[in-house]
């Protein structure tokens, strides 16, 4: 049972953590290019991470909605993205939001500034980030 639930975790949500792993690094990294205001730095990474796991979660969302219109024979639909778009808000919501703007920024805030290397302390602040948000 472990096992299975496991296996559909990491079908359903590891794509969207390595994309989402890989904009919180490189928004983060590239803003620190261009400043040194270490908390907005944490924010875009945030955004930066945000943005790629959604969009990676909505990605997979069209793909098995078209599939299954593939297989009824049917047309998309704006109604069908309505139903994309609603399923991915009462899933992550609330939840999603609290993480985008308090606790995931504040580790990627925190972390940098502990280890004393910004693109490890950005990383490390993310996957803190993950592990708050899944528990």
């Amino acid at each position: 049972m472990i096992k299975q639930k496991l296996k559909e975790w990491l079908k359903r949500y590891l794509p969207a953590e390595i994309v989402g792993t890989l904009t919180a690094v490189g928004a983060a990294s590239i803003t620190h290019v261009f400043s040194d205001n270490h908390l907005f730095i944490a924010y875009v990474g945030s955004l930066g991470e945000a943005v790629g796991f959604y969009s990676t979660v909505f990605i997979q969302h069209l793909l098995v909605a078209n599939k299954k219109r593939e297989l009824e024979n049917k047309s998309f639909s704006v109604v069908g993205l309505y139903k994309i778009i609603t399923s991915i808000v009462l899933e992550f919501g609330p939840a999603g939001i609290i993480d985008g703007l308090i606790v995931r920024p504040f580790f990627m805030y925190l972390f940098p500034l502990l280890l004393k290397n910004y693109t490890l302390g950005i990383l490390l602040g993310k996957i803190a980030g993950d592990i708050t948000f899944y528990m």
